[in-house]
Parts: C-alpha cells; sequence; structure tokens
C-alpha cells in the first residue's frame, strides 16, 4: 500500500515538473517572439521620435524663413521705409539668447534639485563665464556678419536660388577642413562636392554673367556699404516718379544679382571658415560645458558686433531719425521668430541626431521652397533651375549617405556634436 501511494506521487510529481517545463518553454518562446522592452530601448524609441519631429520641423523652418524673409524685401511697405537688417539681427541674437539661457537654467535646475536659487545663479555664471569661453568671439563675430550677408544675398536673389547657391557652404566647410584639420573624404564625397559646384553653376547660368569692373564695384560696396545700400529695396529710386513707395512690390529688374551672388558666396565661405574653427575650438578644449551653454556664449558674444557695429555705427544716423522699429510689421516679425527658432532647433537635432542631418534637412528644404515658389509667387520652374536643384540634392544625397555610413568621418557644420562638448 505505502509502494503504491509513493507511485501516485512520483507520477503526480512528475505531471506536473512536465507541465511547468511546458509553460517554461512557452514563455520562453514568447519572450523571444515578442521580447519585452527594456528603458533603454524606450528611452531610443523616444529619442528617435524626437529626432524625426526635429528634422521635419527644420526642413520647414528652413524653407519657410528664407520664402518669408524673401517677401519681407521685396514687399510693399506702408511706412515709407523698409526695415534695417541690422536690428533684426540684433533681435534675434537676444530671442536666442533668452531661450538659450532658459533651458540652461532649465537643466541645471533639474540636475541640482536641492540647490536655491542663489547657488543656481553661481553655477549658472560660473559655467557661462568658463576659462575658454573668450574664445567664441571670433565665431560669433563671424556668424552676425553671415546673418547680415544673408539679409543682402536674399534681398537681390530668388529665394530658391539663394537655397541653392547657400549649399556651397558644405563645399567650403569641407575645404577648410581638409586644410586647417586635415580631414580626409572618400572620392565618392569628392564626387558630390563636383555635383555641388555643377548645380549651383548651372542654377546661376540663368542670370547674365556680371563684367569683371561690376563685380569689382558691387565688391567694394559689399565691404563699404553705406545704411541705403544695405537696404537697397527700400530706395525711391526703385520706384517711378510720382508714385508711392508702397504702392509697389519690387520687381526682379531693380534686384543686383552680382550684389547678391557675391554676398550669399561671401556668407558660404564664412560658414565653412567659421564651423570649422569652432570645431577646433571645441576639441581643444577639456570641458564640460554643455551645448545649451555654448548658444548662450554665441549669443551674448554676438550682441557686441550686432549693437556696435551694425545698430549704432553702420545704421545709427538712420535710426535716430526714423527709430529702430521703423518698416517693422507682422512679416518682419515673423521672420526674426524663425530665424531664431532655427537656432533652437538646430541645437535640438545636433543633440538628437548630428549636423549630416540638419544639412539633409536643409537641403529637402529645398525642394518645400521651389514648390511654394511656384504656387505662391508664380515664377514658374525653369529648366536651369529644375535641373541645378535636382543636381545639388543628388550631391547632397551622395554626400550625406556616405557620411551616415561612416560617421567617423563626418564633418561638423555650425554647430559641434554632442559628444564632443558634454561633460
Amino acid at each position: 500500500m505505502l509502494a503504491k501511494n509513493m507511485y501516485e506521487a512520483k507520477t503526480i510529481w512528475q505531471d506536473f515538473a512536465l507541465a511547468h517545463s511546458r509553460r517554461t518553454s512557452r514563455g520562453a518562446w514568447d519572450n523571444q517572439a515578442f521580447p519585452p522592452r527594456r528603458p533603454s530601448q524606450i528611452f531610443e524609441i523616444h529619442s528617435l521620435s524626437i529626432q524625426r519631429i526635429s528634422l521635419i520641423l527644420l526642413a520647414i523652418q528652413n524653407s519657410a524663413l528664407i520664402m518669408t524673409m524673401h517677401y519681407s524685401r521685396i514687399a510693399p511697405v506702408d511706412s515709407g521705409r523698409r526695415y534695417l537688417p541690422s536690428t533684426a539681427v540684433l533681435l534675434v541674437e537676444i530671442i536666442k539668447l533668452v531661450v538659450s539661457l532658459s533651458i540652461t537654467t532649465f537643466e541645471m535646475a533639474k540636475a541640482h534639485p536641492t540647490s536655491s536659487p542663489r547657488d543656481l545663479f553661481v553655477l549658472l555664471c560660473k559655467s557661462f563665464l568658463s576659462s575658454d569661453s573668450w574664445k567664441l568671439i571670433i565665431p560669433a563675430a563671424l556668424y552676425t556678419l553671415q546673418n547680415s550677408l544673408v539679409y543682402v544675398a536674399i534681398s537681390n536673389l530668388e529665394a530658391v536660388t539663394f537655397q541653392v547657391i547657400y549649399q556651397l557652404k558644405i563645399l567650403t566647410t569641407v575645404l577648410f577642413s581638409i586644410g586647417l584639420v586635415g580631414k580626409t573624404i572618400s572620392s565618392r564625397q569628392w564626387l558630390a562636392l563636383v555635383l555641388l559646384t555643377l548645380g549651383v553653376a548651372i542654377v546661376q547660368t540663368s542670370n547674365p554673367l556680371p563684367s569683371f569692373e561690376e563685380m569689382k564695384s558691387k565688391l567694394t560696396t559689399l565691404l563699404s556699404p553705406s545704411p541705403s545700400e544695405l537696404s537697397p529695396l527700400a530706395s525711391k529710386s526703385s520706384f517711378p516718379p510720382g508714385q508711392p513707395e508702397s504702392a509697389h512690390i519690387l520687381h526682379s529688374s531693380t534686384m543686383s544679382a552680382t550684389r547678391g551672388l557675391l554676398a550669399v558666396l561671401a556668407a558660404s565661405l564664412i560658414s565653412g571658415f567659421t564651423s570649422v574653427y569652432f570645431e577646433l575650438i571645441i576639441k581643444s578644449t577639456i570641458s564640460s560645458v554643455s551645448l545649451w551653454t555654448r548658444n548662450v556664449q554665441l549669443s551674448f558674444y554676438s550682441l557686441f558686433p550686432a549693437l556696435f557695429l551694425g545698430v549704432m555705427y553702420q545704421d545709427g544716423p538712420s535710426i535716430s531719425t526714423h527709430g529702430f522699429f521703423a518698416g517693422y510689421n507682422s512679416i518682419v516679425w515673423v521672420v526674426i521668430v524663425l530665424q531664431a527658432l532655427g537656432g533652437v532647433l538646430v541645437a535640438v537635432v545636433i543633440t538628437s541626431a548630428d549636423n549630416v542631418a540638419k544639412n539633409f534637412a536643409a537641403s529637402v528644404s529645398i525642394v518645400v521652397s521651389c514648390v511654394v515658389s511656384a504656387v505662391v509667387y508664380q515664377t514658374g520652374v525653369s529648366v536651369h533651375g529644375t535641373i541645378g536643384t535636382g543636381t545639388v540634392l543628388l550631391a547632397a544625397y551622395l554626400y550625406h549617405s556616405y557620411s551616415c555610413a561612416s560617421p567617423a568621418s563626418e564633418l561638423l557644420l555650425p554647430m559641434s556634436r554632442e559628444r564632443d562638448i558634454k561633460g
């Protein structure tokens, strides 16, 4: 009897062990087919969403900024005067400074939740006044000059033409990186750069080529402009005599393609040099300064050339006579907000993605601008413009696709990667 009971107990135990092993095997299979997501995977998915959203917003912002900026420089003005670009550049830097400073303060408060407001202020000052912050004076001044040249270029070129030619900043960045940093690029990237130059040349052939004397004269006025020359679209001589200035939209005949071309070429050259110079500053210093703190430093140092050289020295007489906000309207404020928003979006894209993605978004914005220009301004799409724009987009794809496959060879553009400056 005892042996029979032991046999039955053994059988029951074996059945229980078999059922448990089956449930365990099924659970293992379920986990293998549908593994639970780790916290790091959830964070990666969240970061991917932020990256995609920021890239889409950046592409939209680039197109919207160029289109509205161009419209603000050609649209009729009700007050009789057009706004001064120097005032817009200063306001953009002020807005970027306030936004970057707010985000930096929030990050520090989150990292030090038990700190008092006084302690946070001390930490903020120490981070802002780091030992290497003075090195950003040169890039800040160059970025301010670049923004001023962009206004001159967009005032004298069509929006799409400006965007296509402005892609030469990729070429200048590569050349300065090779010469100053000693970086190497592949044959595929060299092909992309050749296509980029070819595409820009095709777009430019739709405009008549200026003579040497004309280019020399325009270059002289570009390097030493007067207040009226920086706002050529506000000149009354652009309109027929006896008719009010606000009654007309500026036609292409009053634009100076030579002046716009020289301005965008100079802006591309400055952009390339400043990008590489900023990269050298970041990589030559060991610092725990965050990306947003760098934005605060850049915006702060940009205030001085924008205020003293742009507003006071260059346009001081005009501002003292007509006021700082002369010619301002809702469109001008939209341009200023979009330009400041672009600086914030660039920082977000670089944080969540990289510079390659940022420039790819800028290339996509060219297509958006082409469509908007054809629909809104009814300018039509020329054969030269279509072929040139397509060539530039192909060059951007070739260059960026190789960079995505080989991130180690990535070249830095306008801002540095977060891993280079994050502590």
